[in-house]
């Protein structure tokens, strides 16, 4: 699995990411991808996030799990399901998540997953973040209207927050490898014209009233959930994917009320490593020291961050302030093992950083990670 070599990441960096809207042909390149069949076997579970829309109308959306014998009844058109987070359970989904490394690690978020018959669709609607609809299987038609605001009608019948009004400014036929990028607030469109697989690649952004002191946790509270943070658009990759740059942090505490810059970074990390599936986190060691650690890992497999895991770090060298982030928690680093935590994030498999690096306060963050089951020991 590969991108088109012909993608220029420098140019869309700088002239869509976060701007415009951007069709990308023979964007992916795959031998397998998760089928329409594994797809609803994970909407069976109770664990996955799943949906069904039905073209009635109007649209009838119902919530997993569902039963097998309900994907036996439907109908060969005008349905759609979605699943969420599919790149916990999928390993092909999940490599896709790998292929995003010209944008930070920290924004992206998950990968829903949507099959939809001849007709079937969510209807038209926006999202609050940049999104990739990367086409599988089959071909879907996708529509693009005008950017929203907080004046917009949204249908209040509908559980899927539609539009009242679409009008369709642009549309596009995607087929198989095809992918089309939609920054946030751009009313879009899907319409399945056979068969279809989607994958949406979702980027988070803070809001500036989650960024706010006044935010006490509730989401739904947002005055105005369209005003954002906005990563730097500079055309170059960044060294260390999970590292929240200096200039990153900055841009958001100006569009902050905040007036404590070291409190406004350790908020800021906090949101943007706020697990999605948190509950699938758990760790069966009893875990007190490194020497228990190694009692247990010797002789089982790696040692590796969860999937569901959300990491990043900061180095604020200007102030001598290193922060490591994970899955909400916040960790303080002396400035120098600033070398380490860039080391620590390019790791695949953390047995070896730990052997190396015993006496680091590093190894340590990883032993309160494995702890909270954000690392995980595979047998």
């Amino acid at each position: 699995m590969q991108l088109n070599s012909q993608f220029d990441y420098q140019e869309f960096l700088k002239n869509s990411w976060q701007k415009t809207p951007k069709i990308l042909r023979n964007f992916l390149s795959y031998d397998q991808l998760i089928t329409p069949d594994e797809l609803a076997g994970l909407a069976c579970e109770s664990f996955a996030e799943s949906r069904l829309i039905r073209e009635n109308p109007p649209k009838n959306v119902e919530h997993g799990p569902f039963s097998e014998e309900l994907f036996e009844e439907l109908q060969s058109e005008n349905w759609t399901l979605l699943v969420q987070s599919v790149d916990l359970y999928d390993e092909h989904t999940r490599h896709i998540k790998k292929l995003f490394d010209f944008i930070p690690g920290w924004r992206l978020d998950d990968i829903m997953v949507s099959f939809a018959t001849p007709g079937g669709g969510v209807g038209p609607h926006f999202d609050h973040y940049d999104v990739f609809l990367i086409q599988g299987e089959g071909k879907r038609l996708w529509q693009l209207g005008e950017a929203c605001d907080h004046n917009t009608t949204i249908n209040k019948s509908s559980q899927l927050n539609l539009l009242s009004d679409f009008s369709v400014k642009e549309e596009f036929i995607l087929e198989k490898g095809d992918a089309l990028y939609i920054p946030p607030h751009i009313s879009h469109n899907g319409i399945a014209l056979t068969d279809s697989l989607c994958f949406s690649v979702g980027f988070r952004a803070p809001s500036v009233y989650e960024m706010s002191p006044q935010f006490n946790g509730n989401k739904k509270e947002s005055s105005n959930p369209f005003y954002r943070f906005k990563n730097s658009d500079s055309p170059d990759k960044q060294k260390y994917c999970w590292e929240i740059t200096e200039s990153d942090l900055e841009e958001a505490f100006k569009i902050s009320s905040h007036e404590d810059y070291e409190g406004f970074v350790r908020l800021f990390g906090t949101l943007v490593t706020e697990p999605r599936n948190k509950e699938l986190f758990y760790n069966d060691y009893p875990i007190d020291s490194l020497t228990d650690l190694w009692s247990i890992i010797e002789g089982k497999g790696e040692v590796c961050l969860h999937p569901a895991s959300r990491f990043a770090f900061c180095i604020l060298q200007s102030r001598g302030l290193v922060f490591l982030f994970s899955d909400g928690r916040t960790y303080p680093i002396s400035i120098n093992e600033a070398s380490l935590v860039k080391e620590m994030s390019e790791s695949i498999f953390f047995e070896g950083f730990i052997a190396k690096y015993q006496a680091s306060e590093c190894a340590n963050v990883i032993l309160d990670m494995i702890r909270f089951g954000s690392i995980e020991i595979l047998d």
